[in-house]
């Protein structure tokens, strides 16, 4: 495929989409999405029409930013984000949807983006060729509303499930009103409908992402069947197993024990991130990249203690606690029989579901099994197995690799019919009981 035209640099953009009821019952209101974008030049006057766009050089930023918004600057950048025009995208340039991890951002490329060697022209997502978007994901900390935002809701308005318990003294559970409201990937994956809703995005070529980005994927394509052609998740699974909630449970227990939380939970958040490292890693990687001492001491730290106490410190210099707890909340929520209207046997997009072989946080099965019950409800899907003795985290290391499996991704058949008859076979059958109702 020659390329459309030239593509120019990626931007960063905002919208600002409709209010959102999160599956638990609070409101998002304002619901402000910031949004990576990098395409053929000719996008450029789509997009402006639809998003404002963020100065170049925040664009061009190579580190992440953390955003804390007071209610009046969120407010602000809703009304500044909000637009009425009405350019369409052109249906000759293809979108791809790539959607980001845990504690990632929606800069998937250019220069530090996550997979930055996997995009450009001339590579597998090639901006020259076809639209690629990420969007940050609801509840995080790069600029989509979250709860480092002033008036992000709370537990406490769960409403879906009741007042919150009133705690005894002596209670060790948390005061709900310190903890962020439930956020779900339904709810990720509707924020992202939404915000291409906004942007006039009606079909998606392919949407891809890993880990808790997977789930989302997943999310996405049960939504709205009719909107995705393809879809490649990584590392994920259909739904979060008692091991991942359990790993996720300590890491949570950690954050909140640090006495300066909710408000700067330095040391908990760092110690939250050092075992998450560990899900993410595996052991034939750490015994290469951080190897026992050469000499031994009583008082030398073992490599893999500094690599683990800088991963923390990285991070905890640029995310917030309470996004942090909103995220794991999301992937422990995680369930794809828990859709609004039917969940994974609404998906019509043509599937290559990825597992990594040495993968300790999403065991590989997950996704041969995914494939497997995907192909008994009629859809287009294939399994593939990325090896990788860096584990989980593989899908941000392996980049040969990932490359000709999301160039596979790219060559499966369109889900789009499939999706089309099946929506035209509900009307029918709605057509007929109605008919007969009457």
């Amino acid at each position: 495929m020659a390329p459309l035209t030239r593509a120019t640099s990626p931007r960063l953009f905002e919208v600002t989409a409709p209010e959102l009821t999160l599956e638990a019952g609070a409101r998002i209101t304002p619901h402000l999405v910031r949004g990576w974008w990098w395409g053929p030049e000719d996008d450029l006057s789509w997009l402006q029409s639809r998003a404002h766009l963020l100065s170049e050089e925040e664009s061009q930023a190579t580190t992440p930013r953390l955003v804390r918004r007071t209610r009046e600057e969120l407010r602000h950048a809703a009304e500044r984000a909000r637009r009425h025009g009405g350019a369409r995208p052109s249906t000759r340039v293809p979108t791809v949807l790539l959607v980001h991890a845990l504690t990632g951002d929606m800069r998937a490329g250019g220069e530090g983006g996550w997979w930055e060697p996997l995009i450009g022209a001339g590579r597998v997502l090639d901006p020259t060729r076809m639209r690629l978007l990420c969007f940050n994901n609801l509840g995080s900390c790069y600029g989509t509303v979250g709860p480092a935002d002033e008036g992000f809701p709370r537990r406490t308005d769960d409403s879906r499930f009741g007042p919150a318990p009133v705690l005894a003294k002596g209670d060790l559970r948390q005061d709900e009103q310190h903890l962020p409201a439930t956020l779900t990937p339904w709810d990720q994956a509707r924020s992202i409908l939404l915000a291409l809703d906004a942007l006039g995005i009606q079909e998606v070529e392919l949407v891809t992402g890993g880990s808790l980005g997977g789930m989302i994927v997943l999310c996405l394509a049960a939504l709205a069947p009719e909107r995705f052609a393809r879809m490649a998740p990584i590392a994920a699974a259909e739904s979060a197993s008692a091991w991942v909630v359990g790993l996720n449970h300590v890491a949570r227990q950690a954050l909140l024990l640090d006495p300066g939380f909710p408000e700067s939970s330095h040391r908990g958040l760092e110690l939250a991130r050092q075992l998450a490292m560990l899900t993410y890693r595996a052991e034939p990687g750490l015994d290469t990249n951080q190897p026992r001492p050469a000499t031994w001491s009583s008082r030398a730290l073992h490599p893999v203690q500094s690599y683990l106490e800088h991963q923390g410190r990285k991070l905890e210099a640029r995310f917030d606690g309470r996004a942090y707890l909103a995220q794991l909340g999301a992937m422990d929520h995680h369930d794809l029989s828990r859709a609004p209207h039917g969940g994974l046997e609404r998906i019509r997009a043509s599937a290559l579901c990825v597992g990594i072989d040495q993968d300790l946080l999403f065991f590989p099965q997950h996704m041969e099994a995914l494939a497997r019950r995907l192909r008994s409800h009629g859809v287009h899907a294939e399994h593939a197995e990325l090896s990788s003795p860096h584990g989980h985290d593989g899908f941000l290391i392996e980049w040969a690799p990932l490359a000709a499996l999301l160039a596979r991704a790219l060559t499966l058949p369109s889900g789009l019919a499939l999706a089309r008859s099946a929506l035209m076979a509900r009307v029918a059958d709605e057509d007929t009981r109605c008919t007969r109702a009457s």
